[in-house]
């Protein structure tokens, strides 16, 4: 474990120095975000779904990403609602608690650990992002209304946020495509595939641009949100999977996905909705870096 993340560590970094030096850079974090999710994440989701069996793995990963993020919303309402702050920071914090990076380190962190099943890999991450990320813009915008601007909330407005989603039009499409039982030319597959592998260096390049530290009189807050987000989800997932019968490598790479850090989706919703930016960003930061600590012991207990 510790090897892949060094193995990381250096894009990460080269991003964090481009934020520092590079005139621009945000700029260019914001304009590479968009190729990633725009046409190099769909790339990504498109070729797995033509590729992976379509077994029970197909909806059980997708359930247990559900109803993992559905208990720590709900855990998160109570550990953070009833506190005597505002109402951004506490929306900030259950966001933060919620909804994992299961992407952009989930995906090359689980490659990096199991090199030898990149199928599995993919179709994994890749039915966990589909997941998380659509209930953090329908749910977790409901959330970010609520706590935030405090307008009105509406079908309208939560289906708008989940269907500016692209990585749902690739799963959409590969899905009626596979539904036809037509044959899916080889020069496609091969072209999806080419920008399926730069995903994950392009990603830990974005998550190194994209981490900053903000100091906030809350910065306490890091380490209920970190137990949360980094400890009891990935348990609870890992309660999830037994019922719903998700077994072998499949299970253990689903409880890795839930024991990622915070997802950076969440601060495109604080900033939209108003969330209380500082110290989410500080959250953010402060819970990747305990990422290092507590994912080796996640995975320890797994192979235990």
């Amino acid at each position: 474990m510790f090897a892949v993340f060094l193995s990381l560590v250096p894009v990460a970094l080269i991003g964090a120095l481009l934020r520092a030096f590079l005139p621009g850079a945000e700029e260019a974090r914001v304009g590479l975000n968009r190729l990633v999710l725009y046409a190099f994440l769909p790339a990504l989701v498109f070729r797995t779904v033509m590729t992976c069996p379509m077994d029970r793995t197909f909806v059980l990963v997708p359930l247990t990403a559900a109803l993992t993020a559905l208990v720590m919303v709900a855990l998160g309402v109570a550990a953070f609602h009833f506190l005597p702050l505002p109402g951004a920071t506490r929306g900030a914090l259950i966001l933060a608690a919620a909804f994992g990076n299961v992407t952009y380190l989930g995906l090359p962190l689980l490659q990096g650990l199991y090199p030898t099943e990149g199928l599995a890999t993919a179709t994994v991450a890749v039915l966990f992002e589909v997941t998380t990320s659509t209930l953090n813009l329908t749910l977790g915008a409901m959330i970010a209304i609520g706590y935030g601007t405090g307008q009105k909330i509406t079908f309208a407005l939560t289906a708008r946020e989940a269907l500016r989603l692209p990585p749902l039009w690739a799963l959409a499409v590969a899905l009626v495509w596979r539904a036809t039982g037509l044959p899916c030319p080889d020069f496609l597959l091969a072209g999806a595939g080419v920008m399926a592998a730069a995903v994950s260096g392009m990603m830990i390049l974005s998550l190194g641009m994209a981490l900053r530290f903000r100091a906030t009189p809350l910065l306490a807050l890091i380490l209920p949100v970190a137990a949360l987000k980094l400890l009891v989800s990935p348990w609870v997932a890992s309660v999830i999977t037994g019922p719903i019968g998700l077994t072998g490598l499949e299970r253990d790479l689903a409880v890795l996905e839930a024991a990622m850090p915070s997802q950076l989706l969440s601060f495109v919703l604080a900033t939209r909705f108003k969330l209380d930016e500082a110290t989410l960003s500080a959250v953010i930061f402060g819970n990747t870096l305990l990422a290092l600590v507590t994912l080796p012991l996640v995975r320890t207990w797994l192979l235990g």
